[in-house]
């Protein structure tokens, strides 16, 4: 919602039908862009900028948004990284978008899509997940003796 008043509209509405809601703080110097960082260990290995189109504040890539290659401000990106952290992901997307005060955290998506990431930044993420799983994973020590 774009005002107190059509917001307040909005939550009486699902208030009466006693819908669980989430309320989030709309950010209108977000322009309708933000930003999905993939967060692979303690790193940030690939970010972009998704911008929606016009009249439009979500900026999904599947509706109809755009997306190009974005340089992160530190700040930025230890959002992303803490944010990781704070869920017990190793593997994660974080949408932020860019307010006037900070960094403001979106969703943290533990399945993340990576076809738009991959194909804006041009980067092979899914190697770069595999690699590390391939140099963090423990052996099983729960094996059972004579069953297979």
């Amino acid at each position: 919602a774009e005002t107190k008043k059509a917001a307040e509209s909005v939550i009486e509405a699902f208030m009466g039908l006693k819908a669980n809601i989430l309320i989030q703080e709309y950010i209108k110097e977000a322009g309708g862009a933000d930003i999905r960082c993939l967060v692979v260990g303690d790193k940030v290995v690939a970010a972009m900028k998704r911008q929606a189109q016009p009249g439009e504040f979500r900026s999904n890539l599947h509706r109809g948004g755009t997306a190009e290659v974005i340089k992160l401000s530190p700040e930025e990106r230890l959002t992303a990284i803490r944010s990781a952290k704070a869920m017990g992901l190793n593997v994660c997307g974080v949408d932020m978008l860019r307010a006037n005060h900070g960094p403001v955290v979106m969703e943290v998506n533990s399945s993340p899509g990576l076809e738009g990431v991959e194909a804006a930044t041009g980067l092979d993420i899914a190697s770069k997940i595999i690699e590390y799983i391939e140099k963090n994973a423990k052996p099983n020590a729960t094996k059972t003796k004579g069953k297979g």
